[in-house]
């Protein structure tokens, strides 16, 4: 069984060769702007400083994408997931979802973009029914509506006959968040340098004075932490120890199969359908960066699967695969100059929104770096929240 996510086994000869070219390309010594981490939240960042003219380089411990850029469900699904959070989150959600529209009519940006739709179809997902379910989330300004059985089945005529109902969340999208981490990369005028791990930090007068990596010492007029959860590089300078933990989940996906699904599906797991015909689904949490798939999560999400898609009920699953959230106690990204330094940002433990968030992420770093604020209110952020 390969323990590779299917976004890497799914790229082609062309983009494994672009992730490749990354390894051993010699770091900027003086850039305006340091970004430690290679995954999407760093390349969209790195995308949006470029806009602005500003020389960035971004430097990654390992390959760019991939930690739990390279392991997640591949969703923009600002509607389903914005019930779960505050205002403050949904207002970044939508915003960022808007970019991600506009991403796709870009030049150099390729990554499977699609305005598949989200059905839940389980009721363990609402407390009394799904009309009830979509009437709160309307008034909370999300797009959703209730669906009954007969219309569960023209969205997904494959899945299992006795589906009462459900909510339809009809503008959730869909990509493929290896490509589109390649494709803010590709996009900018930014130096990433892959296999290159940032070690220290060198801090005087309350601004970072260099940092230090395995590629030498580094001396930038902003430095950006986009390392999810690892923040052990950074945290002997930081006035409280960084609050962000890594929770793991695993995914299973089939070899490429006939279509099965065209909306994203919430049963008693994520099911979704690639492009290229594999069918994915998983998504458990367990906290601590666990490495290995377990044979018994793989077992349980194909038993579910099949449950919910016949079709699938004696398919194998040949690949499966973890990666670790980065989180925090109340599972907002810190979105925060860090206290005390007043050139480091942090842009960090966005949990299960990292691709969501990207976009406007980088766009509020930028202004920071650019304009000496962010334009939105980002009060519910804070590094000091806690």
């Amino acid at each position: 069984m390969s323990q590779d996510s299917i976004w890497f086994a799914t790229l082609n000869d062309t983009e494994r060769a672009e992730l490749q070219a990354f390894a051993g390309r010699e770091v900027l010594t003086t850039p305006d702007v340091l970004i430690v981490g290679g995954g999407i939240v760093g390349a969209a960042t790195a995308y949006s400083l470029s806009q602005q003219g500003v020389q960035v380089q971004v430097v990654e411990a390992g390959t760019v994408g991939g930690l739990a850029s390279g392991a997640n469900a591949g969703g923009i699904w600002p509607d389903q997931q914005g019930i779960e959070y505050p205002e403050a989150f949904r207002n970044l959600a939508r915003r960022s979802r808007d970019l991600w529209g506009k991403l796709p009519a870009r030049d150099g940006f390729d990554f499977d973009w699609r305005v598949n739709g989200f059905v839940t179809v389980d009721p363990m997902h609402w407390e009394t029914s799904p009309e009830d379910l979509a009437m709160h989330l309307l008034s909370e300004g999300l797009s959703a509506h209730a669906i009954d059985g007969e219309q569960v089945k023209l969205l997904e005529p494959h899945l299992r006959s006795d589906i009462t109902g459900g909510v339809h969340y009809p503008s959730e999208a869909h990509v493929h968040p290896v490509k589109a981490v390649l494709s803010f990369a590709r996009s900018s005028t930014a130096q990433f340098s892959t296999e290159t791990r940032a070690i220290s930090m060198d801090v005087n007068n309350g601004r970072v004075q260099s940092v230090q990596t395995t590629a030498g010492t580094i001396q930038p007029g902003h430095v950006i932490a986009a390392t999810g959860w690892m923040a052990d590089w950074f945290a002997a300078k930081a006035p409280t120890p960084p609050p962000l933990i890594p929770i793991s989940g695993q995914m299973i996906a089939t070899a490429p199969q006939s279509p099965l699904l065209k909306n994203t599906v919430l049963g008693k797991a994520i099911v979704f359908q690639l492009l290229t015909g594999e069918v994915v689904t998983g998504g458990s949490m367990v906290e601590g960066d666990v490495t290995t798939p377990d044979a018994q999560v793989t077992a349980d999400f194909a038993k579910m699967a099949g449950e919910l898609l016949p079709a699938l009920k004696d398919v194998p699953f040949p690949h499966a695969w973890t990666g670790a959230r980065p989180t925090t106690p109340d599972r907002l990204p810190i979105l925060d100059r860090l206290p005390g330094v007043d050139n480091f940002l942090v842009a960090a433990g966005h949990f299960k929104n990292g691709l969501l968030l990207a976009p406007i992420t980088g766009e509020l770093m930028t202004e920071w770096v650019v304009a000496g604020k962010p334009s939105l209110d980002l009060t519910s952020f804070r590094w000091d929240r806690f």
